[in-house]
């Protein structure tokens, strides 16, 4: 047998061997395989922003997410739906969602109203609200979790900052509304995973 014949019959036997194997594989991917869903911080505002001088924290937060669901054959349920509002690590506020079910290839808006209700803030959490909002802006993370589909569901959005109505917020005083019109999207990072693993 000549060295050009087995080099072709290793050429044939690569590309059979594609064919049965390789397409299938990229068609599942594509295809088949659930997606994750993505999802982003499309509005935040704060209004009713008071930090008192001992560090408590009353303030309400408007947040929207937007939840994309980009599978072409997968429905996904959401149940035990909860939204966070967090400052250095320290929930300020949570918000309980209605269950939903999202159909394939579909996007859906979350909002949440969360409160923080006379919260006492950590030390860097008091700190860091009372420099921002002197520089007429707040930075928080906004935290979804839910069951999805059976398995457990963390949305992680950092960094959502609001420029607030007036330009300097002192100790003890009440903002009017927060003008969103300067907020910009916030990616979020998603996880997925089960109890039992």
């Amino acid at each position: 047998m000549s060295c050009k014949h087995v080099i072709s019959c290793t050429i044939v036997t690569l590309i059979l061997l594609f064919i049965v194997i390789g397409i299938p594989i990229i068609i599942y991917e594509a295809v088949v395989k659930p997606k994750d869903p993505k999802f982003t911080l499309e509005h935040a505002s704060i209004t009713g922003f008071n930090l008192s001088s001992d560090g408590h924290l009353t303030s309400f937060f408007d947040v929207i997410i937007k939840a994309n669901n980009p599978n072409h054959k997968l429905k996904l349920k959401y149940t035990s739906v909860r939204i966070s509002i967090f400052k250095n690590k320290q929930k300020l506020g949570e918000d309980a969602l209605d269950n939903f079910t999202q159909r394939k290839k579909n996007v859906t808006m979350l909002r949440s109203e969360a409160v923080a209700l006379n919260v006492k803030l950590k030390e860097s959490s008091r700190f860091d609200f009372r420099f921002e909002s002197g520089n007429g802006y707040l930075d928080f993370d906004v935290f979804l979790t839910a069951s999805l589909n059976g398995n457990s569901l963390e949305v992680n959005c950092k960094h959502a900052i609001v420029n607030v109505a007036s330009p300097r917020i002192t100790n003890n005083s009440n903002s009017g509304n927060n003008n969103g019109g300067n907020f910009r999207r916030v990616g979020c990072s998603v996880l997925i995973y089960n109890d039992d693993a």
